[in-house]
């Protein structure tokens, strides 16, 4: 993940996924939220 993926996720931010958006879902809830974001920034770190 990079920082281009944190920017494309935060796009996506507290909306239900989608075919475009289901990439950025991590932990498969249905909506991309701020769990979403914790992990991506573990994923970056």
């Amino acid at each position: 993940m990079t920082l281009i993926d944190l920017l494309n996720l935060l796009t996506y931010f507290m909306q239900p996924v989608t075919k475009a958006s289901a990439m950025y879902d991590l932990n498969a809830d249905g909506i991309i939220s701020t769990s979403d974001i914790i992990i991506m920034l573990g994923m970056l770190g």
